[in-house]
């Protein structure tokens, strides 16, 4: 898609900072305890859904994201699905974020 791997990472940071703000979260414990160890319960899928236009600097993301399977008596819904798209700015930790949520299971 003519990004650097640097830029993937930056773009995939952001993209999973805004997501996980909008993720249902789990019993106060549960929380506490994964941030201590450094770990998430939340497992993200990642898909390039078209190619990206270098010339508009935006790219076209979906992605899924889903409860770890030891997780799964804390919440209903255990799968959630999001629409991105990215301007990409020269500065890659300053593009633009639109995501939508398609909807959970």
């Amino acid at each position: 898609c003519g990004l650097s791997i640097k830029q993937i990472s930056a773009i995939k940071y952001l993209v999973k900072k805004e997501i996980s703000a909008t993720l249902p979260e789990l019993p106060e414990f549960v929380e506490t305890q994964l941030f201590f160890q450094g770990r998430n319960a939340w497992v993200f899928a990642w898909n390039l859904t078209e190619e990206s236009v270098v010339e508009n600097s935006e790219i076209f993301l979906e992605v899924i994201v889903k409860l770890k399977k030891s997780f799964h008596e804390q919440l209903e819904f255990k799968r959630y699905h999001f629409s991105c798209r990215v301007e990409i700015e020269e500065n890659v930790y300053q593009s633009r974020l639109f995501i939508e949520n398609e909807g959970s299971q």
